[in-house]
């Protein structure tokens, strides 16, 4: 099979840590690999930097903000690889990733996706609060990812792509704050096969103040709209009722800990939450959500890094997973 790798590197004011991105892509143990990085226009030096340090090594292009989807998108079209690797600009792969999870492919010619473990890390000095999630080889289809509120096989970061798997599925959502939990959860329901690449890390993924999954609210607004949307296009009445469940935990959270949100706009999405799927609000937990919002200075029980063990407490106490 032909092994050209395309790696999308999604640019976007990561400099100087897309440096390391970049050298992450060019120093894999598999050859040969094209690298193309797809800046969304920023504003810090990537546009004098990247050409500059790494030349024709790179391909280079510089669009609009159309965030992670949209340059997905972009170095999807420009791509010439077999197979694809999609990096955000502060994150790392491991130097054998490609070798590795290309072994998963030849053992299985009929697998579409292969993934593997991601672990963190920190820029900054401090306290760990992620929590590194164990995948492994069990089935991955669209159960699972309901069961897994999209999480079952985690981010695109992890993953190698063959490309027919982009023929049978599209393009990523660029209207989606989670596009890569809907892009997997499309292709599971468009039948593509996952399987695992075990043997440690594939990536390594930074945690930085800023970054998009540290913002609570635009997560749990974009899992709102992720189960909006699968409302549209799936039809098994068991599917259904298993994504307004999920839809009900995304806008019960939002409620709760969404620190854009007014106290009458939180209340209302509690409810709106309990309408959508009794079993996911029971009414105890719709009455201590309810009483909850009331509290004084509830901003600062959603947003205080002081007392994020607190807000973990609380949503186990709801039944919920902690985040």
């Amino acid at each position: 099979m032909s092994e050209l790798v395309s790696v999308v590197v999604c640019a976007y004011n990561n400099w100087p840590d897309l440096e390391l991105a970049i050298q992450s892509a060019l120093c894999q143990s598999h050859p040969p690999v094209e690298v193309i990085v797809v800046d969304n226009s920023s504003t810090d030096a990537t546009a004098v930097e990247v050409p500059a340090r790494f030349g024709t090594r790179v391909r280079y292009i510089r669009q609009p903000n159309t965030g992670d989807g949209g340059a997905y998108n972009a170095g999807l079209a420009a791509a010439r690889g077999a197979f694809l690797q999609f990096l955000d600009g502060d994150d790392v792969l491991a130097p054998n990733k490609i070798e590795k999870q290309l072994g998963v492919f030849r053992s299985d010619p009929d697998a579409d996706i292969v993934f593997g473990d991601v672990r963190h890390f920190q820029s900054l000095p401090g306290e760990a609060h992620w929590t590194d999630i164990e995948r492994n080889d069990e089935d991955v289809g669209v159960e699972p990812f309901l069961q897994s509120e999209g999480d079952c096989v985690g981010s695109a970061l992890g993953v190698l792509f063959r490309r027919r798997a982009f023929d049978c599925v599209g393009k990523w959502d660029e209207t989606l704050y989670r596009c890569d939990a809907d892009y997997f959860l499309r292709a599971a329901v468009a039948g593509c096969r996952f399987r695992y690449s075990p043997g440690g890390p594939m990536s390594f993924k930074r945690v930085r103040p800023g970054q998009m999954g540290l913002d609570t609210t635009a997560m749990l607004e974009g899992s709102e709209a992720l189960w909006v949307k699968a409302l549209g296009y799936f039809t098994e009445p068991a599917h259904l009722e298993r994504i307004r469940f999920n839809l009900a935990r995304a806008r019960f959270l939002r409620a709760l800990r969404g620190d854009r949100i007014r106290r009458r706009r939180a209340i209302a999405l509690c409810s709106e939450a309990r309408r959508t799927s009794p079993a996911a609000v029971p009414v105890s937990a719709y009455a201590a959500g309810i009483a909850l919002i009331q509290l004084p200075g509830r901003r600062y029980l959603a947003t205080s890094p002081r007392l994020r063990t607190l807000r973990r407490m609380m949503t186990r106490l709801l039944g919920y997973r902690p985040g």
